[in-house]
């Protein structure tokens, strides 16, 4: 602009500083042209001012945000348009009574200078412009939805429409089911902190108590007839029978099924769990025990272990270890190395 006013006054710099401020515009001057401009700004960034000034680059935010609460204000009023026809539609209920068409003409037919239609017309054309995206963006904003999980259908309309009395029927029956909804809640939540109050407890009652007993290499005679029993409860399983005996680990049981094999004929014990079980040993087992015979066989009878210098041992009291109920043996024989056989039945 101003290199237009200079190049008008034939780049006079005097004449032309003199001449600018009669075109400077006012900031607050809002032309029909902005104010539809602002209107479709906000119906598309609502109140993101920066955005809305880049539509509007002449406003400042400060302008901006004054207008809108001008503006705002104006957004609660009716319309001609809805003037209008709310005045028809009260005009049709009543049947075209003579008060509402003096209301509606309030003027001396006589004053030729006034024209109720040119003037209507002429209102109108002024607000259709503003109030088009106006109505269109406030009407999605007051659209009135239900709250989520609410709906509303047509039979139920129909039925609570039809008399009170179903309406009245029709509420007791809600209210009766939500009542019977928050006991289902209210008993939910009491189960909830029951349970709660037990996890807080722990399981510390629970749990057996941890064996305190320190690893032995020595057998004593109650530990070899629970490692005969281990046997013959859970065959091979090692890891159990250490378990049962407490002080002694998975590979000293093994060591043990090895060395007393012949002296307490682990083999026929062997033989009754895997028929009581279904299954029969595998070859490679087969062998293997096959071997482990042939290797204790071969022990030089010159060296005597502790075992063989044992001549009897005492049968132990098995009720204390609490396998009275859960074992039974059949009758077999227990060789000593002295030659001497005992026959006992568990």
């Amino acid at each position: 602009q101003a290199l237009g006013m200079l190049f008008w006054h034939k780049h006079n710099i005097e004449k032309s500083l003199a001449d600018l401020p009669n075109f400077t515009p006012f900031p607050d001057e809002w032309t029909v042209e902005d104010k539809v401009l602002f209107e479709q700004a906000f119906s598309f960034h609502g109140k993101s001012f920066h955005r809305i000034q880049q539509m509007l680059p002449d406003k400042t935010i400060a302008s901006l945000v004054k207008y809108y609460y001008s503006w705002k204000k104006t957004r609660s009023r009716t319309s001609l348009m809805d003037r209008q026809a709310r005045k028809l539609a009260n005009r049709n209920n009543q049947g075209d009574s003579d008060d509402d068409v003096e209301e509606a003409h309030p003027m001396d037919g006589n004053d030729s200078d006034y024209d109720p239609k040119k003037e209507a017309k002429k209102e109108v054309t002024d607000n259709l412009m503003v109030n088009v995206s106006l109505h269109r963006h406030h009407s999605q904003r007051s659209k009135c939805r239900p709250p989520k999980g609410m709906y509303l259908t047509q039979e139920d309309v129909i039925a609570v429409s039809c008399s009170p009395n179903a309406a009245n029927t029709i509420l007791r029956q809600l209210d009766m089911e939500l009542i019977s909804l928050k006991r289902q809640v209210q008993n939910a939540k009491q189960v909830n902190s029951a349970l709660k109050q037990k996890m807080e407890g722990g399981i510390e009652e629970f749990k057996p108590p941890e064996s305190n007993q320190k690893i032995n290499a020595r057998w004593t005679t109650e530990e070899q007839l629970l490692a005969v029993q281990g046997v013959r409860k859970y065959g091979k399983d090692f890891q159990a029978i250490a378990d049962v005996i407490g002080n002694k680990t998975v590979g000293q049981v093994k060591n043990f099924f090895v060395n007393y094999r012949r002296r307490f004929n682990l083999e026929e014990v062997l033989q009754e769990w895997e028929a009581e079980q279904g299954t029969l040993a595998s070859n490679g087992d087969a062998s293997a025990l096959g071997e482990d015979t042939k290797n204790t066989s071969n022990v030089p009878s010159g060296k005597s272990t502790d075992e063989e210098d044992e001549v009897c041992f005492c049968v132990p009291d098995i009720s204390k270890h609490g396998l009275r109920n859960s074992i039974v043996f059949s009758d077999y024989n227990v060789r000593l190395t002295t030659g001497v056989e005992w026959q006992s039945t568990f």
